[in-house]
């Protein structure tokens, strides 16, 4: 059903899309936009399936269609992203998956400051944390909808202040995953469904300290009611002081810390410290730093709550304006006393380079390695890909 949805929708929106664009080019109306593009990759990976036994090699083609459009007025605008993701393999059929991912949004401006938006998202999603998020296998189709009221205003001496309410509903298909069963036992559930409400709020204050540093506090609360299961509803809250910095020229800092609470309907509340911090280094000489590190709640689609201390590095360098190469690697630790209990540790490093070809086209390879040792036998894995993908964009 949510399949044939999306069809219809696409095939509408590219038909909206061509009609649109022809009017804007005959009228000269820069307030529309569309853009055309697609997407090839050929992918050779020593374990498709993600597993930690019974490893899988093949070679896939991924192909991507997509279009863009869009239509800006002063008080108002309309989005629309639309692609087909089909992933395909030379000799194990059974992991073929076609995906369909289409955004769409709507914005108006109700009062100075004041604005709605309405967005819907149908879109694959990963399944467990600790295995690629973007494996086929590690993916379900779902459907996401959500309507934001925000509230932007400029005080005295530079502060600003950011408000919003934000309501949502969450839809998938059918997937299986591990469920809390009686007395808090994780039990597997081969179709399990993620439908979802959610409702919320948040507020932000930043205060300029000079002009190149900032002071900052966030707040967010946000509730979610499962319709099947609703010993996983739970609360969320959380409140963090920040500081920016812009430390010299192509040297920005951001640190963040403060205060978690979460309370799940069947597993009790969990209060911890939360934390978060960036670094980013822009040279010149076209090199480019960026050092990441955060400590926070996380939750899957499936509810389970985590967890999450990560750290994140990415080295990249330009050569001219054609050329780039980047490496890039990253650690987490997941613990979670829930559905789950025990501890997760995965981490992974890519390599790659990405050429330019001319306006339209860039072409570009990349190697990655993945590795998970967590608590639990069934998801340690180890796999190698190598990506190379040719891209057109109009």
């Amino acid at each position: 059903m949510m399949r044939v949805r999306s069809l219809r929708i696409l095939r509408v929106m590219v038909l909206l899309a061509t009609a649109t664009a022809a009017h804007a080019e005959e009228d000269g109306l820069r307030r529309f936009h569309f853009r055309p593009s697609v997407q090839t990759r050929a992918i050779l990976s020593d374990n498709i399936g993600a597993v930690d036994h019974g490893r899988d090699s093949d070679v896939g083609i991924w192909i991507a269609p997509r279009v863009e459009l869009g239509f800006r007025e002063e008080a108002y605008e309309l989005g629309v992203d639309a692609s087909l993701d089909v992933r395909r393999y030379t000799e194990r059929s059974g992991f073929d998956e076609v995906f369909f991912r289409v955004h769409s949004h709507g914005e108006i401006g109700l009062l100075p400051g004041l604005t709605l938006r309405l967005s819907d998202a149908y879109t694959p999603q990963p399944v467990a944390l600790g295995l690629p998020d973007d494996e086929p296998a590690n993916l379900v189709q779902t459907n996401r909808a959500r309507l934001e009221m925000r509230y932007w205003r400029e005080l005295a001496g530079g502060r600003e202040v950011t408000a919003g309410l934000v309501g949502g509903r969450l839809d998938t298909e059918r997937f299986a995953t591990l469920i809390a069963g009686p007395g808090g036992t994780p039990v597997a559930d081969p179709g399990f469904k993620a439908d979802f409400w959610e409702g919320g709020g948040f507020l932000e204050l930043q205060n300029p300290l000079g002009d190149d540093h900032g002071a900052y506090v966030r707040g967010l609360v946000r509730h979610r009611s499962f319709d099947d299961r609703a010993g996983m509803d739970h609360l969320e809250a959380s409140a963090l002081l920040g500081f920016r910095s812009q430390l010299e020229p192509g040297l920005a800092l951001d640190l963040a810390g403060g205060w978690g609470w979460l309370d799940l309907q069947d597993g009790g509340s969990d209060s911890r410290s939360l934390a978060r911090a960036a670094l980013s280094l822009r040279r010149p000489d076209g090199w480019h730093f960026e050092l990441g590190f955060h400590n926070e709640f996380t939750i899957d689609v499936a509810g389970n709550d985590f967890v999450d201390t990560t750290g994140r590095l990415q080295v990249e360098k330009y050569f001219g304006r054609r050329t780039a190469a980047s490496v890039t690697g990253f650690l987490s630790y997941l613990t979670s006393d829930s559905t789950q209990p025990g501890s997760n540790l995965f981490g992974g490093a890519e390599i790659a380079v990405r050429r330019q070809l001319s306006r339209r086209f860039q072409l570009g390879f990349a190697y990655r390695y993945w590795q998970n040792a967590g608590a639990f036998s069934g998801d340690d894995l180890r796999q190698n890909r190598g990506m190379l993908t040719l891209s057109y964009r109009h």
